[in-house]
Protein backbone atom coordinates (compact mmCIF):
# COMPACT_ATOMS: atom_id res chain seq x y z
CA UNK A 1 0.00 0.00 0.00
CA UNK A 2 1.18 3.51 -0.87
CA UNK A 3 0.57 6.32 1.64
CA UNK A 4 1.95 9.45 3.29
CA UNK A 5 3.12 8.54 6.79
CA UNK A 6 4.23 11.92 8.14
CA UNK A 7 4.57 15.57 7.17
CA UNK A 8 6.57 18.54 8.41
CA UNK A 9 5.45 22.02 7.33
CA UNK A 10 7.43 25.24 7.81
CA UNK A 11 6.40 28.68 6.54
CA UNK A 12 3.75 27.37 4.15
CA UNK A 13 0.60 29.49 3.79
CA UNK A 14 -0.65 30.10 7.35
CA UNK A 15 1.50 27.34 8.91
CA UNK A 16 4.53 28.45 10.93
CA UNK A 17 5.71 25.01 12.06
CA UNK A 18 3.67 21.85 12.18
CA UNK A 19 4.52 18.16 12.42
CA UNK A 20 1.83 15.57 11.64
CA UNK A 21 1.54 11.80 11.50
CA UNK A 22 -1.21 10.27 9.38
CA UNK A 23 -3.41 7.23 9.25
CA UNK A 24 -2.64 5.06 6.21
CA UNK A 25 -6.35 4.79 5.39
CA UNK A 26 -8.48 7.84 6.26
CA UNK A 27 -7.60 11.28 7.64
CA UNK A 28 -10.37 13.80 8.31
CA UNK A 29 -9.45 17.47 8.71
CA UNK A 30 -12.01 19.53 10.59
CA UNK A 31 -12.19 23.20 11.55
CA UNK A 32 -13.96 26.40 10.65
CA UNK A 33 -13.43 28.00 7.25
CA UNK A 34 -10.16 29.88 6.79
CA UNK A 35 -8.22 27.98 9.47
CA UNK A 36 -5.85 26.03 7.21
CA UNK A 37 -7.55 22.77 6.16
CA UNK A 38 -7.16 23.49 2.44
CA UNK A 39 -3.61 24.74 3.03
CA UNK A 40 -2.71 21.40 4.59
CA UNK A 41 -4.12 19.49 1.61
CA UNK A 42 -2.27 21.88 -0.68
CA UNK A 43 1.02 21.14 1.11
CA UNK A 44 0.50 17.38 0.57
CA UNK A 45 -0.27 17.96 -3.11
CA UNK A 46 2.75 20.23 -3.50
CA UNK A 47 5.04 17.69 -1.86
CA UNK A 48 3.86 15.11 -4.40
CA UNK A 49 3.59 17.21 -7.57
CA UNK A 50 5.87 20.24 -6.80
CA UNK A 51 3.08 22.61 -7.74
CA UNK A 52 -0.11 23.90 -6.19
CA UNK A 53 -3.67 23.09 -7.26
CA UNK A 54 -4.64 26.70 -6.42
CA UNK A 55 -1.94 28.94 -7.90
CA UNK A 56 0.94 28.91 -10.40
CA UNK A 57 3.03 31.28 -8.27
CA UNK A 58 5.27 29.60 -5.70
CA UNK A 59 5.84 32.89 -3.90
CA UNK A 60 2.17 32.99 -2.94
CA UNK A 61 2.70 29.86 -0.85
CA UNK A 62 5.21 31.47 1.53
CA UNK A 63 3.79 32.54 4.88
CA UNK A 64 3.48 36.30 5.33
CA UNK A 65 6.78 37.90 6.42
CA UNK A 66 8.66 34.60 6.08
CA UNK A 67 11.55 34.22 3.58
CA UNK A 68 10.89 30.58 2.57
CA UNK A 69 8.75 27.48 2.94
CA UNK A 70 9.91 23.95 3.61
CA UNK A 71 8.01 20.65 3.36
CA UNK A 72 9.23 17.22 4.36
CA UNK A 73 7.18 14.06 4.07
CA UNK A 74 7.69 10.33 4.35
CA UNK A 75 5.94 8.16 1.76
CA UNK A 76 5.68 4.43 2.36
CA UNK A 77 5.10 1.82 -0.32
CA UNK A 78 5.36 -1.89 0.40
CA UNK A 79 7.35 -1.02 3.55
CA UNK A 80 9.89 0.93 1.50
CA UNK A 81 10.38 4.48 2.79
CA UNK A 82 10.99 7.61 0.73
CA UNK A 83 11.78 10.88 2.49
CA UNK A 84 10.85 13.81 0.25
CA UNK A 85 11.96 17.39 0.93
CA UNK A 86 10.82 20.47 -0.97
CA UNK A 87 12.10 23.96 -0.19
CA UNK A 88 11.52 27.34 -1.81
CA UNK A 89 12.88 30.79 -1.07
CA UNK A 90 12.32 34.06 -2.91
CA UNK A 91 14.37 34.52 -6.10
CA UNK A 92 15.81 31.01 -5.90
CA UNK A 93 14.82 27.86 -7.79
CA UNK A 94 12.81 25.22 -6.00
CA UNK A 95 14.90 22.48 -4.39
CA UNK A 96 13.66 18.89 -4.28
CA UNK A 97 15.37 15.97 -2.54
CA UNK A 98 14.40 12.31 -2.30
CA UNK A 99 16.24 10.42 0.44
CA UNK A 100 18.65 13.40 0.64
CA UNK A 101 19.54 13.14 -3.05
CA UNK A 102 18.75 16.26 -5.18
CA UNK A 103 16.32 15.64 -8.05
CA UNK A 104 14.83 17.80 -10.76
CA UNK A 105 11.36 18.98 -9.76
CA UNK A 106 9.99 17.76 -13.09
CA UNK A 107 11.49 14.27 -12.72
CA UNK A 108 9.57 14.04 -9.46
CA UNK A 109 6.13 14.15 -11.11
CA UNK A 110 5.50 10.44 -11.63
CA UNK A 111 6.76 9.03 -8.34
CA UNK A 112 4.12 9.88 -5.72
CA UNK A 113 0.67 9.99 -7.34
CA UNK A 114 -2.01 12.11 -5.70
CA UNK A 115 -5.41 13.28 -6.95
CA UNK A 116 -7.20 16.31 -5.52
CA UNK A 117 -10.83 17.32 -5.87
CA UNK A 118 -11.93 20.74 -4.64
CA UNK A 119 -14.73 23.22 -5.42
CA UNK A 120 -12.22 25.04 -7.65
CA UNK A 121 -12.29 22.05 -10.02
CA UNK A 122 -15.54 23.46 -11.35
CA UNK A 123 -13.26 25.80 -13.31
CA UNK A 124 -12.44 22.77 -15.48
CA UNK A 125 -16.01 22.96 -16.73
CA UNK A 126 -16.90 26.63 -16.75
CA UNK A 127 -13.64 28.48 -17.51
CA UNK A 128 -11.66 28.92 -20.73
CA UNK A 129 -9.46 26.44 -22.65
CA UNK A 130 -6.22 27.24 -20.77
CA UNK A 131 -7.58 25.57 -17.60
CA UNK A 132 -8.40 22.35 -19.44
CA UNK A 133 -5.07 22.37 -21.31
CA UNK A 134 -3.31 22.67 -17.96
CA UNK A 135 -5.31 19.71 -16.69
CA UNK A 136 -4.46 17.63 -19.76
CA UNK A 137 -0.78 18.57 -19.64
CA UNK A 138 -0.45 17.71 -15.96
CA UNK A 139 -2.24 14.38 -16.26
CA UNK A 140 -0.31 13.35 -19.36
CA UNK A 141 2.99 14.42 -17.77
CA UNK A 142 2.31 12.39 -14.63
CA UNK A 143 1.31 9.30 -16.60
CA UNK A 144 3.91 9.61 -19.37
CA UNK A 145 7.43 10.98 -18.66
CA UNK A 146 8.13 11.33 -22.40
CA UNK A 147 5.13 13.63 -22.80
CA UNK A 148 6.49 16.11 -20.29
CA UNK A 149 9.88 16.28 -22.02
CA UNK A 150 8.20 16.82 -25.38
CA UNK A 151 5.90 19.47 -23.91
CA UNK A 152 8.83 21.44 -22.48
CA UNK A 153 10.70 21.16 -25.78
CA UNK A 154 7.58 22.30 -27.68
CA UNK A 155 7.18 25.32 -25.40
CA UNK A 156 10.81 26.34 -26.00
CA UNK A 157 10.38 25.99 -29.78
CA UNK A 158 7.11 27.92 -29.65
CA UNK A 159 8.72 30.75 -27.68
CA UNK A 160 11.63 31.03 -30.09
CA UNK A 161 9.40 30.81 -33.15
CA UNK A 162 7.11 33.55 -31.83
CA UNK A 163 10.14 35.71 -31.16
CA UNK A 164 11.25 35.30 -34.77
CA UNK A 165 7.77 35.96 -36.16
CA UNK A 166 7.64 39.32 -34.39
CA UNK A 167 10.65 40.55 -36.38
CA UNK A 168 9.96 38.97 -39.76
CA UNK A 169 7.04 40.94 -41.17
CA UNK A 170 9.07 43.25 -43.45
CA UNK A 171 11.38 40.54 -44.77
CA UNK A 172 10.99 38.76 -48.10
CA UNK A 173 8.80 35.68 -48.05
CA UNK A 174 11.54 33.29 -49.29
CA UNK A 175 13.89 34.53 -46.59
CA UNK A 176 11.19 34.14 -43.93
CA UNK A 177 10.39 30.58 -45.02
CA UNK A 178 14.07 29.63 -44.97
CA UNK A 179 14.63 31.02 -41.47
CA UNK A 180 11.46 29.47 -40.05
CA UNK A 181 11.85 26.05 -41.66
CA UNK A 182 13.83 24.31 -38.84
CA UNK A 183 11.46 25.76 -36.22
CA UNK A 184 8.45 24.64 -38.25
CA UNK A 185 9.82 21.09 -38.41
CA UNK A 186 10.39 20.94 -34.65
CA UNK A 187 7.02 22.51 -33.86
CA UNK A 188 5.18 20.04 -36.10
CA UNK A 189 7.05 16.95 -34.89
CA UNK A 190 6.73 17.74 -31.18
CA UNK A 191 3.22 19.14 -31.51
CA UNK A 192 1.89 16.10 -33.34
CA UNK A 193 3.30 13.78 -30.67
CA UNK A 194 1.67 15.90 -27.97
CA UNK A 195 -1.70 15.80 -29.73
CA UNK A 196 -1.65 12.02 -30.11
CA UNK A 197 -0.64 11.45 -26.49
CA UNK A 198 -3.47 13.73 -25.39
CA UNK A 199 -5.90 11.75 -27.56
CA UNK A 200 -4.92 8.53 -25.78
CA UNK A 201 -5.30 10.14 -22.34
CA UNK A 202 -8.69 11.59 -23.28
CA UNK A 203 -9.93 8.23 -24.56
CA UNK A 204 -8.94 6.55 -21.28
CA UNK A 205 -10.40 9.35 -19.16
CA UNK A 206 -13.67 9.25 -21.06
CA UNK A 207 -14.02 5.49 -20.66
CA UNK A 208 -13.67 5.67 -16.88
CA UNK A 209 -15.54 8.95 -16.33
CA UNK A 210 -18.49 7.79 -18.42
CA UNK A 211 -19.04 4.83 -16.07
CA UNK A 212 -19.00 7.03 -12.98
CA UNK A 213 -21.27 9.59 -14.58
CA UNK A 214 -23.80 6.95 -15.63
CA UNK A 215 -23.84 5.63 -12.09
CA UNK A 216 -24.28 9.06 -10.50
CA UNK A 217 -27.09 10.03 -12.88
CA UNK A 218 -28.82 6.63 -12.83
CA UNK A 219 -27.95 6.06 -16.51
CA UNK A 220 -30.06 9.05 -17.57
CA UNK A 221 -27.23 11.16 -19.01
CA UNK A 222 -24.23 10.43 -21.24
CA UNK A 223 -20.82 11.99 -20.53
CA UNK A 224 -18.37 12.45 -23.42
CA UNK A 225 -14.95 14.00 -23.99
CA UNK A 226 -13.71 15.32 -27.31
CA UNK A 227 -10.39 16.84 -28.31
CA UNK A 228 -10.94 20.26 -29.87
CA UNK A 229 -7.88 20.74 -32.07
CA UNK A 230 -6.83 23.93 -33.87
CA UNK A 231 -6.55 21.92 -37.10
CA UNK A 232 -7.98 18.71 -38.49
CA UNK A 233 -5.69 16.08 -36.93
CA UNK A 234 -5.60 12.56 -38.37
CA UNK A 235 -5.77 9.08 -36.88
CA UNK A 236 -2.26 8.29 -38.10
CA UNK A 237 0.60 10.27 -36.54
CA UNK A 238 2.40 10.66 -39.88
CA UNK A 239 -0.74 12.08 -41.48
CA UNK A 240 -1.15 14.51 -38.57
CA UNK A 241 2.42 15.69 -39.15
CA UNK A 242 1.72 16.38 -42.81
CA UNK A 243 -1.58 18.15 -42.12
CA UNK A 244 -0.05 20.26 -39.34
CA UNK A 245 2.74 21.41 -41.67
CA UNK A 246 0.30 22.27 -44.47
CA UNK A 247 -1.90 24.31 -42.14
CA UNK A 248 1.13 26.04 -40.65
CA UNK A 249 2.31 27.08 -44.11
CA UNK A 250 -1.15 28.32 -45.08
CA UNK A 251 -1.26 30.54 -41.98
CA UNK A 252 2.10 32.22 -42.67
CA UNK A 253 0.74 35.66 -43.54
CA UNK A 254 -1.60 35.63 -40.55
CA UNK A 255 1.23 34.64 -38.23
CA UNK A 256 3.52 37.36 -39.54
CA UNK A 257 0.85 39.99 -38.99
CA UNK A 258 0.09 38.73 -35.51
CA UNK A 259 3.69 37.95 -34.57
CA UNK A 260 2.65 34.64 -33.04
CA UNK A 261 2.00 30.98 -33.88
CA UNK A 262 -1.73 30.62 -34.56
CA UNK A 263 -2.05 26.83 -34.81
CA UNK A 264 -0.87 24.00 -32.57
CA UNK A 265 -1.59 22.14 -29.32
CA UNK A 266 -0.89 25.27 -27.24
CA UNK A 267 -4.28 26.53 -28.49
CA UNK A 268 -6.32 23.32 -28.25
CA UNK A 269 -9.16 22.52 -25.87
CA UNK A 270 -10.95 19.62 -24.21
CA UNK A 271 -14.69 19.61 -24.92
CA UNK A 272 -16.76 18.15 -22.08
CA UNK A 273 -20.34 17.27 -23.01
CA UNK A 274 -23.48 15.85 -21.44
CA UNK A 275 -25.95 14.27 -23.87
CA UNK A 276 -24.02 15.96 -26.68
CA UNK A 277 -24.27 19.49 -25.23
CA UNK A 278 -21.25 21.51 -24.13
CA UNK A 279 -21.32 21.53 -20.30
CA UNK A 280 -19.72 24.96 -20.21
CA UNK A 281 -22.70 26.54 -21.96
CA UNK A 282 -25.72 24.35 -21.31
CA UNK A 283 -25.39 22.38 -18.07
CA UNK A 284 -26.75 23.13 -14.61
CA UNK A 285 -24.50 23.65 -11.57
CA UNK A 286 -25.31 20.13 -10.42
CA UNK A 287 -24.31 18.69 -13.80
CA UNK A 288 -21.08 20.70 -13.79
CA UNK A 289 -20.18 19.39 -10.34
CA UNK A 290 -20.98 15.82 -11.35
CA UNK A 291 -18.92 16.12 -14.55
CA UNK A 292 -15.93 17.50 -12.62
CA UNK A 293 -16.20 14.74 -10.02
CA UNK A 294 -16.46 12.05 -12.72
CA UNK A 295 -13.24 13.36 -14.28
CA UNK A 296 -11.46 13.18 -10.93
CA UNK A 297 -12.73 9.67 -10.23
CA UNK A 298 -11.48 8.68 -13.69
CA UNK A 299 -8.12 10.22 -12.86
CA UNK A 300 -7.87 8.01 -9.75
CA UNK A 301 -8.65 4.93 -11.86
CA UNK A 302 -5.99 5.78 -14.47
CA UNK A 303 -3.29 6.22 -11.84
CA UNK A 304 -4.32 2.95 -10.24
CA UNK A 305 -4.10 1.12 -13.57
CA UNK A 306 -0.74 2.71 -14.38
CA UNK A 307 0.92 2.15 -11.00
CA UNK A 308 -0.95 -0.89 -9.65
CA UNK A 309 -1.53 1.26 -6.57
CA UNK A 310 -4.32 3.65 -5.69
CA UNK A 311 -3.10 7.27 -5.51
CA UNK A 312 -3.56 9.39 -2.41
CA UNK A 313 -6.95 11.10 -2.65
CA UNK A 314 -7.47 14.65 -1.36
CA UNK A 315 -11.07 15.88 -1.02
CA UNK A 316 -11.36 19.54 -0.08
CA UNK A 317 -14.79 20.30 1.39
CA UNK A 318 -16.58 18.52 -1.45
CA UNK A 319 -19.38 16.87 0.50
CA UNK A 320 -21.02 20.24 1.11
CA UNK A 321 -21.17 20.71 -2.68
CA UNK A 322 -23.35 17.67 -3.45
CA UNK A 323 -26.88 16.48 -2.84
CA UNK A 324 -27.52 13.27 -0.88
CA UNK A 325 -27.54 11.06 -3.98
CA UNK A 326 -24.15 12.26 -5.20
CA UNK A 327 -22.72 12.09 -1.68
CA UNK A 328 -23.66 8.41 -1.54
CA UNK A 329 -22.00 7.71 -4.89
CA UNK A 330 -18.84 9.42 -3.70
CA UNK A 331 -18.93 7.42 -0.46
CA UNK A 332 -19.32 4.19 -2.42
CA UNK A 333 -16.36 5.15 -4.59
CA UNK A 334 -14.22 5.85 -1.52
CA UNK A 335 -15.27 2.55 0.07
CA UNK A 336 -14.02 0.74 -3.01
CA UNK A 337 -10.74 2.64 -3.02
CA UNK A 338 -7.81 0.93 -1.35
CA UNK A 339 -5.72 4.08 -1.07
CA UNK A 340 -5.13 6.71 1.58
CA UNK A 341 -7.71 9.48 1.69
CA UNK A 342 -7.74 13.00 3.20
CA UNK A 343 -11.07 14.76 3.60
CA UNK A 344 -11.54 18.31 4.85
CA UNK A 345 -14.80 19.67 6.21
CA UNK A 346 -16.14 22.48 8.36
CA UNK A 347 -18.61 20.01 9.89
CA UNK A 348 -18.11 17.10 12.23
CA UNK A 349 -17.18 14.00 10.24
CA UNK A 350 -17.64 11.17 12.74
CA UNK A 351 -20.74 9.87 10.91
CA UNK A 352 -18.86 9.93 7.61
CA UNK A 353 -16.01 7.89 9.07
CA UNK A 354 -18.50 5.28 10.28
CA UNK A 355 -20.18 5.11 6.85
CA UNK A 356 -16.83 4.55 5.18
CA UNK A 357 -16.08 1.84 7.74
CA UNK A 358 -12.41 2.69 7.73
CA UNK A 359 -9.84 3.03 10.45
CA UNK A 360 -9.39 6.80 10.66
CA UNK A 361 -7.80 9.78 12.30
CA UNK A 362 -9.58 13.11 12.89
CA UNK A 363 -7.40 16.24 12.99
CA UNK A 364 -8.82 19.55 14.24
CA UNK A 365 -7.15 22.68 12.84
CA UNK A 366 -7.31 26.26 14.07
CA UNK A 367 -5.29 29.22 12.74
CA UNK A 368 -2.67 27.05 11.03
CA UNK A 369 -2.15 24.76 14.01
CA UNK A 370 -3.32 21.29 14.94
CA UNK A 371 -5.17 21.61 18.23
CA UNK A 372 -6.59 18.09 18.53
CA UNK A 373 -5.98 14.62 17.08
CA UNK A 374 -8.28 11.64 17.55
CA UNK A 375 -7.57 8.18 16.19
CA UNK A 376 -4.63 6.15 15.04
CA UNK A 377 -1.80 7.79 13.08
CA UNK A 378 0.29 6.03 10.47
CA UNK A 379 2.32 2.92 11.29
Amino acid sequence: MFFLDSLLIKGFRNYQHQQLDFNPRLNILVGENGQGKTNLLESIYYLSVTRSFRTNRDQELVKWEEPFFYLKGTFLKDDFKNDVQVSYSYNHPLKVKINNEPVNRYDHLQQFPVVVFSPDDLMLIREGPSIRRRFLNLEASRLNPVYFKELRAYQRVLQQRNHLLKGFYNRKRDQVNQLLEPWDQSLVSLGSNIIHTRLKIIKSLEKEAKLFFLSMTKASEIFTLQYDCSFDYKVDLKDTNETFMQVLESKREQELKKGATVVGPHLDDLKISINGYDTRKYSSQGQKRTAALALKMAEVSLFKMENNECPIILLDDVFSEFDDSRKMHLLEFLKGSTGQCFISSADGMEKLAKKLNRDSKIVTIRQGRVIDEIGRPGN
